[in-house]
């Protein structure tokens, strides 16, 4: 048996919600979201390779993966 962690299948949001920026997102790099007044793990969902979010943006949640990482698309994208 393996020792590596084989992540979930996200799990789709009905209603997408907005949250800000935190710590910066790349592709492939993790950063941080705040959302209700709290600060979740996040990353790009199917991100193209160019996009980079920066503390502040406004971005859309789509998805939580895992129970704690959001996944977030850029405002304006949804």
């Amino acid at each position: 048996m393996s020792n590596f962690f084989v992540p979930s299948e996200p799990e789709m949001l009905l209603d997408p919600v907005k949250g800000t920026i935190s710590r910066e997102i790349t592709y492939g790099h993790c950063g941080r979201v705040k959302y209700a007044g709290t600060y979740w793990s996040a990353r790009l969902y199917q991100p193209p390779r160019s996009v980079i979010l920066l503390p502040g943006a406004p971005v859309t949640i789509v998805a939580v993966q895992d129970v704690i990482t959001l996944l977030v698309i850029p405002s304006g994208l949804e």
